[in-house]
Protein backbone atom coordinates (compact mmCIF):
# COMPACT_ATOMS: atom_id res chain seq x y z
CA UNK A 1 0.00 0.00 0.00
CA UNK A 2 1.52 3.31 -1.09
CA UNK A 3 0.94 6.52 0.89
CA UNK A 4 1.10 9.98 -0.61
CA UNK A 5 3.47 11.94 1.66
CA UNK A 6 1.71 15.24 0.95
CA UNK A 7 -1.75 14.07 2.09
CA UNK A 8 -3.17 14.43 5.57
CA UNK A 9 -3.47 11.15 7.48
CA UNK A 10 -4.53 9.63 10.79
CA UNK A 11 -2.25 6.58 10.90
CA UNK A 12 0.40 6.07 12.33
CA UNK A 13 0.33 9.72 13.53
CA UNK A 14 -2.40 12.24 12.92
CA UNK A 15 -1.05 14.87 10.49
CA UNK A 16 -2.67 17.88 8.88
CA UNK A 17 -0.39 18.49 5.89
CA UNK A 18 -1.59 22.04 4.99
CA UNK A 19 -0.69 23.13 8.53
CA UNK A 20 2.58 21.19 8.35
CA UNK A 21 3.55 22.96 5.10
CA UNK A 22 2.69 26.33 6.71
CA UNK A 23 4.94 25.46 9.66
CA UNK A 24 7.79 24.54 7.28
CA UNK A 25 7.43 27.89 5.48
CA UNK A 26 7.47 29.78 8.78
CA UNK A 27 10.64 27.88 9.79
CA UNK A 28 12.37 28.78 6.51
CA UNK A 29 11.43 32.46 6.93
CA UNK A 30 12.71 32.33 10.53
CA UNK A 31 16.03 30.82 9.44
CA UNK A 32 16.40 33.47 6.75
CA UNK A 33 15.70 36.26 9.28
CA UNK A 34 18.26 34.83 11.71
CA UNK A 35 20.90 34.69 8.97
CA UNK A 36 20.09 38.29 7.96
CA UNK A 37 20.38 39.46 11.59
CA UNK A 38 23.80 37.77 11.94
CA UNK A 39 25.03 39.29 8.67
CA UNK A 40 23.71 42.75 9.65
CA UNK A 41 25.48 42.48 13.01
CA UNK A 42 28.74 41.47 11.36
CA UNK A 43 28.47 44.44 8.99
CA UNK A 44 27.96 46.94 11.81
CA UNK A 45 24.23 47.62 12.02
CA UNK A 46 24.29 47.02 15.78
CA UNK A 47 27.70 48.52 16.60
CA UNK A 48 31.19 48.62 15.11
CA UNK A 49 31.53 47.79 11.42
CA UNK A 50 31.59 49.34 7.98
CA UNK A 51 27.84 50.13 7.99
CA UNK A 52 28.30 51.99 11.28
CA UNK A 53 31.27 54.08 10.14
CA UNK A 54 30.19 57.56 9.06
CA UNK A 55 32.12 60.59 7.86
CA UNK A 56 30.80 64.17 7.77
CA UNK A 57 32.51 67.41 6.79
CA UNK A 58 31.73 71.03 7.46
CA UNK A 59 30.57 73.08 4.48
CA UNK A 60 33.84 75.04 4.41
CA UNK A 61 35.98 71.87 4.62
CA UNK A 62 37.83 72.93 7.77
CA UNK A 63 36.47 70.07 9.88
CA UNK A 64 35.93 66.41 9.03
CA UNK A 65 34.55 63.96 11.61
CA UNK A 66 34.71 60.16 11.48
CA UNK A 67 32.27 58.59 13.95
CA UNK A 68 30.02 55.58 14.60
CA UNK A 69 26.35 55.82 13.64
CA UNK A 70 25.40 52.78 15.73
CA UNK A 71 26.52 51.99 19.24
CA UNK A 72 25.73 49.92 22.29
CA UNK A 73 24.89 51.06 25.78
CA UNK A 74 28.03 51.14 28.00
CA UNK A 75 30.29 50.42 25.01
CA UNK A 76 32.88 52.86 23.68
CA UNK A 77 32.09 54.84 20.55
CA UNK A 78 35.09 56.37 18.78
CA UNK A 79 35.26 59.73 17.03
CA UNK A 80 38.12 61.31 15.07
CA UNK A 81 38.11 65.03 14.31
CA UNK A 82 40.37 66.23 11.49
CA UNK A 83 40.85 70.01 11.62
CA UNK A 84 42.30 72.07 8.76
CA UNK A 85 43.28 75.69 8.10
CA UNK A 86 43.80 76.52 11.77
CA UNK A 87 44.36 80.19 12.54
CA UNK A 88 44.73 82.39 15.59
CA UNK A 89 46.49 81.65 18.88
CA UNK A 90 44.22 78.71 19.74
CA UNK A 91 41.56 76.48 18.25
CA UNK A 92 38.52 75.23 20.06
CA UNK A 93 35.87 72.55 19.62
CA UNK A 94 32.39 73.11 21.01
CA UNK A 95 30.22 70.01 21.51
CA UNK A 96 26.56 70.67 22.15
CA UNK A 97 23.43 68.59 22.40
CA UNK A 98 20.68 67.61 24.81
CA UNK A 99 22.15 64.11 25.26
CA UNK A 100 25.66 65.35 26.09
CA UNK A 101 24.98 64.64 29.77
CA UNK A 102 24.41 60.96 28.86
CA UNK A 103 27.93 60.58 27.42
CA UNK A 104 30.95 59.71 29.50
CA UNK A 105 34.22 60.66 27.80
CA UNK A 106 36.69 57.79 28.16
CA UNK A 107 39.68 59.15 26.22
CA UNK A 108 40.54 62.47 24.63
CA UNK A 109 43.85 62.93 22.82
CA UNK A 110 45.56 65.30 22.77
CA UNK A 111 44.43 66.66 26.10
CA UNK A 112 43.02 70.21 25.77
CA UNK A 113 44.81 73.13 27.38
CA UNK A 114 41.46 74.38 28.66
CA UNK A 115 38.04 72.76 29.04
CA UNK A 116 34.76 73.95 30.48
CA UNK A 117 31.07 73.21 30.20
CA UNK A 118 27.86 75.16 30.15
CA UNK A 119 24.25 73.85 29.85
CA UNK A 120 24.52 70.88 27.42
CA UNK A 121 27.75 72.29 25.95
CA UNK A 122 31.37 71.18 26.32
CA UNK A 123 34.13 73.51 25.12
CA UNK A 124 37.66 72.22 24.53
CA UNK A 125 40.51 74.59 23.68
CA UNK A 126 44.07 73.90 22.49
CA UNK A 127 46.91 76.35 21.96
CA UNK A 128 48.05 76.41 18.35
CA UNK A 129 51.74 75.80 17.77
CA UNK A 130 53.59 78.23 15.50
CA UNK A 131 52.89 77.27 11.91
CA UNK A 132 50.38 74.58 12.83
CA UNK A 133 47.71 74.35 10.12
CA UNK A 134 46.11 70.96 10.87
CA UNK A 135 45.21 68.89 13.91
CA UNK A 136 43.57 65.57 14.69
CA UNK A 137 41.63 64.90 17.88
CA UNK A 138 40.75 61.38 19.02
CA UNK A 139 37.75 61.04 21.33
CA UNK A 140 36.15 57.94 22.78
CA UNK A 141 32.85 58.23 24.65
CA UNK A 142 30.58 55.74 26.37
CA UNK A 143 26.81 56.33 26.19
CA UNK A 144 25.01 55.94 29.51
CA UNK A 145 21.51 55.86 27.95
CA UNK A 146 20.08 54.30 24.82
CA UNK A 147 18.20 56.07 22.06
CA UNK A 148 18.97 58.59 19.37
CA UNK A 149 21.86 60.95 20.11
CA UNK A 150 22.21 64.17 18.13
CA UNK A 151 25.21 66.47 18.60
CA UNK A 152 26.65 69.54 17.00
CA UNK A 153 30.41 70.01 16.77
CA UNK A 154 31.81 73.42 15.97
CA UNK A 155 35.38 74.46 15.21
CA UNK A 156 36.11 77.95 16.53
CA UNK A 157 33.06 80.06 15.66
CA UNK A 158 32.57 78.97 12.07
CA UNK A 159 32.85 75.36 10.89
CA UNK A 160 30.02 73.15 12.09
CA UNK A 161 28.83 69.56 11.65
CA UNK A 162 25.84 67.67 13.02
CA UNK A 163 26.18 64.04 14.15
CA UNK A 164 23.44 61.52 14.80
CA UNK A 165 24.00 58.13 16.44
CA UNK A 166 21.61 55.39 17.46
CA UNK A 167 22.52 53.66 20.72
CA UNK A 168 21.01 50.23 21.34
CA UNK A 169 20.33 48.86 24.85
Amino acid sequence: MSHDEQRSRDYPVKEDMPWQRLEWRIQRVGYALLVLIVIAGACGVFSKGFLSDQQVSSSDGRMQVDYERFGRLDSNMDMNLHLHQLKGDYYQITMSGEQLDALQIQTLQPQPDEAWSDAHTLILRWLRRTGQQDATIWLSAQPQNYGRFTFTLQLDDSSQVKLTSLVYP
